[in-house]
């Protein structure tokens, strides 16, 4: 599961991961599923392609939002963020798109922002 998160935080397909990896694509399917159990070296090529420590592959390492308010000295019971980084935390592609705006010019940024804001509202009255 955090191998299929970190593919998608990336914004690679299944081919692409396989491609860095030097694998087949069924491997990295099977890898995903839980159908074959990566041996270490899979886990340390993960690791290097994701650029990450093992131990967050792993999930050894997990950080909830409460230990991140709890760093940044930042932490309240009722955040206003929370619901919203809980909610990133589970939609890996759309933090990758979000990064991805993140590196428009801030002209470039502002029309796709207008866009998103325009679409949420208009769905909001129609779920009314």
């Amino acid at each position: 599961m955090n191998m299929k998160y970190y593919r998608e935080l990336n914004g690679w397909s299944q081919q692409q991961l396989a491609d860095k990896l030097c694998v087949s694509r069924p491997v990295i399917t099977r890898l995903e599923s839980g159908e074959q159990v990566p041996d270490l070296s899979y886990i340390l090529s993960l690791c290097k392609a994701f650029n990450i420590q093992i131990e967050k592959l792993l999930g050894a390492t997990h950080q909830t939002t409460d230990s991140i308010f709890e760093e940044s000295m930042n932490y309240t019971i009722e955040h206003p963020l929370t619901p919203i980084v809980d909610y990133l935390c589970k939609q890996p592609r759309l933090v990758a798109s979000i990064q991805t705006l993140l590196k428009l010019k801030a002209k470039e940024r502002r029309i796709i922002e207008d866009l998103i804001i325009t679409t949420i509202e208009k769905s909001a009255k129609l779920a009314e």
